[in-house]
């Protein structure tokens, strides 16, 4: 664990102060964005399970919604922050990589939700809905990660590990569903398909919220 760590206030630099302080508000937004999506992710896969598809239908829609609105988030924070030298050029570089590793989170999940709902007709095996789970704990660790981010580096970095634990789980779990679909006989081709692809697309939500945790400890600690 590294020690005597700062808080994101050290790399501000030079630039406009008032700038600085909204791309810290739309930062946060981004990363209560990737939550929700992950949240509605692991709604979606236990509805899913359920058979519920007329919840499932709603989670379609509110996920594809919110990411268009974070979208909007991410091109204000490009576009009316990064872009007018808020910072200096390094610190712009290191905040547009954030976004745009949060943003990747939210976009895989919305993906993730598209791919069930095109197998709705179909019942997928109920470890699908545990590791909807899984995925909804790693954002919501990488979501604690953020916010440390800006008050203790050393509470930043303790989470970003915990997303990297979680998301070993996920891909252990991942492949144990793999191995049943593939043993058991009452599956079809189709359905077999359809549920690896769609364990693909959940598991990459965790595999994305460790990349920004990657990328958080990084700065943690290169700004330490």
């Amino acid at each position: 664990m590294v020690k005597n760590m700062g808080t994101f206030s050290r790399f501000f630099g030079s630039g406009d102060k008032k700038l600085q302080q909204h791309a810290d508000e739309l930062l946060l937004e981004i990363s209560k964005g990737l939550q929700s999506a992950s949240a509605k992710l692991c709604v979606g896969t236990k509805k899913w399970v359920d058979g519920d598809i007329e919840v499932l239908e709603e989670i379609k829609d509110e996920i594809i919604e919110l990411e268009r609105k974070m979208d909007t988030k991410k091109e204000e924070l490009i576009e009316n922050v990064l872009a007018k030298h808020a910072y200096l050029p390094q610190h712009t570089q290191e905040r547009h990589k954030l976004v745009r590793l949060m943003d990747s989170v939210i976009d895989t999940s919305e993906h993730a939700v598209r791919i069930m709902w095109l197998g709705r007709s179909m019942k997928p095996p109920k470890d699908i809905e545990k590791l909807g789970k899984m995925c909804w704990t790693c954002t919501d660790l990488l979501q604690d990660a953020v916010k440390y981010l800006y008050s203790d580096f050393e509470k930043c970095v303790e989470y970003t590990r915990k997303v990297d634990k979680v998301r070993e789980e996920t891909r252990d779990l991942q492949f144990k569903i793999l191995e049943d679909l593939y043993k058991e006989k009452k599956y079809s081709a189709r359905e077999i398909h359809l549920f690896a692809e769609a364990s693909h697309w959940i598991v990459k939500v965790a595999v994305q919220a460790e990349d920004t945790g990657d990328f958080l400890r990084e700065l943690a600690v290169k700004y330490s």
